[in-house]
């Protein structure tokens, strides 16, 4: 489970920086949507996958420290 939690985490910071960068624009582009209100989205998918991303990274850290401590 840690080592999918650990890629899961990682993707999603993957997904987060590329949302950040590029996503307003291609959420823009696809949905044909105000480009401001693109660009907001775009943080928000980045905010809630950096968001998700952490909490992952975290579970996966407390896997370890709770095998160090049943044993």
């Amino acid at each position: 489970m840690k080592p999918l939690l650990r890629g899961a985490s990682q993707l999603l910071a993957v997904i987060a920086g590329l949302s950040f960068f590029v996503g307003g624009r291609v959420i823009s582009a696809v949905s044909r949507t105000e480009w401001v209100l693109a660009e907001v989205e775009g943080i928000g998918v980045a905010f809630l996958c950096g968001l998700l991303a952490f909490v992952a990274k975290s579970v996966a850290d407390n896997f370890d420290q709770d095998n160090n401590r049943n044993e």
